[in-house]
């Protein structure tokens, strides 16, 4: 999964920034870090995401 475009595909799935962070099992500060690319995804965290965005 590309991070780079995170939030452009959040924000076009509808999905809030609190609804993606429980979806993982994660505080919101911790997901902003991926969308803002403050630090790298996990293996595990990259697999969440492309479950989760690909519905």
């Amino acid at each position: 999964m590309n991070l780079e475009n995170l939030k452009a595909i959040r924000q076009s799935k509808g999905y809030s920034i609190d609804l993606m962070a429980e979806l993982m099992n994660e505080e919101p500060d911790k997901y902003l870090e991926l969308e803002y690319d403050v630090r790298e995804a996990t293996a595990t965290e990259l697999a969440q995401l492309d479950e989760i965005l690909a519905k």
